[in-house]
């Protein structure tokens, strides 16, 4: 099992690439002013103000160096050399998304070429079909798609109370977050406890559960991915983990705890927009990069490096003082299909990496997402099936 890689969640690390990039410019521009000081030309303008400055250069310029390089080193290290493809990849996206008459130019050899080798990527050990989807999605209207299949009738949504899993013990790791999260039942599941600083809920949200675009009975299928992608709130997933806090009798008082998987981290996030009593939430494979997610709230993103279903988002996660993102690399054997890296189970695996973890961010993030779970008891569990209206 491959190593973890996080960032984000420190706030004295909240620095971009781009930010990096910003300083080591400046500083070759103060560098080169500095040198052109030591010109013979320069001389001219005061003996006695140059003979100070000669003296005082050459030191400075060295720390001036030094610096550059520093900058340099550590934004290669930091910035894995998958994220650097990446930001190509977008580079290249966003040139073509601004730039329309390049999609006539290019011809269409070129764009089945590309397509091509995703798709055999896909049956590989690789991350090139995670970052080729990153980098095309910028070519798709996703927002205009989202808000079209949303204005289609059979929005609404239903829920039929099931039968709880076993009750569990306070949850103590983001692996017991994540165990707790029955994706195969498809439902969506609630817990309150009773804190010291009042009754706090945590909601468990399935990911998709139907492909079907048409037929499907399910809230939490495919259309409502396309439905998040536009206007969330008319989503019927998200109206059905709405209908699912008031079933549980969620008031305003209770503190709420978000755990989602795939589009149920999609959910997590446009829930995170209508509810002040959110602190945390804790997503695993959601493209969620794109969502505006309130400052105040606590984001823990579990990604796989070559898992397709985060690159939907075109963007990588920000990188602030409240959101952490730790990713790691899934092995795919040989016959097996890229598709391995989104599986839940592996998820798990990577939340008990994540539990392991010493990088200062995500122990800081995590740390005061399971510090709401101290002396906490356990007061109940109810589970509903999410279903889609009859239109």
């Amino acid at each position: 099992m491959s190593g973890l890689v996080s960032y984000g969640g420190d706030p004295s690390v909240t620095v971009a690439r781009s930010e990096i990039d910003r300083i080591t410019a400046g500083l070759a521009t103060i560098q080169a002013r500095l040198t052109d000081e030591l010109q013979p030309l320069a001389q001219l303008n005061g003996l006695v103000h140059h003979l100070q400055l000669d003296a005082q250069l050459p030191e400075t310029l060295i720390r001036l160096g030094l610096q550059r390089h520093g900058c340099f080193v550590a934004s290669e290290s930091y910035f894995t050399g998958d994220a650097r493809i990446a930001h190509q990849f977008s580079s290249i996206a966003d040139v073509i998304h601004s730039n329309p008459w390049l999609r006539k130019v290019i011809p269409k050899q070129v764009w089945v070429g590309l397509a091509a080798g995703v798709g055999v990527s896909a049956f590989t050990n690789s991350n090139l079909t995670a970052l080729g989807v990153r980098a095309l999605v910028g070519e798709i209207p996703t927002d205009k798609l989202g808000n079209a299949i949303s204005k289609l009738p059979g929005g609404e949504a239903r829920l039929i109370p099931a039968t709880p899993s076993a009750v569990y013990q306070n949850p103590k790791s983001l692996n017991g977050l994540a165990s707790r999260l029955n994706n195969e039942s498809g439902n969506i599941r609630l817990e309150s406890y009773q804190t010291l600083k009042g009754r706090l809920v945590v909601m468990y949200l399935p990911g998709t559960a139907d492909w079907n675009p048409v037929s499907s009975t399910k809230a939490f299928d495919i259309r409502s991915d396309l439905e998040l992608l536009g206007n969330g709130e008319k989503s019927t997933s998200y109206r059905a983990a709405n209908a699912a806090l008031d079933a549980f009798g969620v008031t305003k008082g209770d503190r709420l705890i978000l755990v989602g998987y795939s589009q149920g981290g999609l959910v997590a996030a446009e829930l995170a927009n209508s509810h002040k009593n959110i602190e945390a939430i804790v997503t695993m494979g959601s493209p969620i990069a794109n969502e505006e997610i309130p400052s105040e709230v606590k984001v823990i993103s579990l990604e796989h490096s070559n898992d397709v279903v985060p690159a939907l988002s075109g963007e990588t996660n920000p990188m602030t003082e409240n959101w952490a993102t730790a990713s790691r690399h899934v092995d795919v054997n040989l016959g097996e299909t890229i598709l391995k890296a989104h599986g839940m189970h592996e998820y798990v695996q990577t939340a008990m990496l994540a539990d392991d973890s010493t990088d200062s961010g995500l122990v800081r993030l995590r740390g005061e997402v399971l510090d709401n779970f101290s002396g906490a008891t356990l007061l109940g569990a109810k589970e509903y099936s999410p279903l889609r209206a009859a239109s």
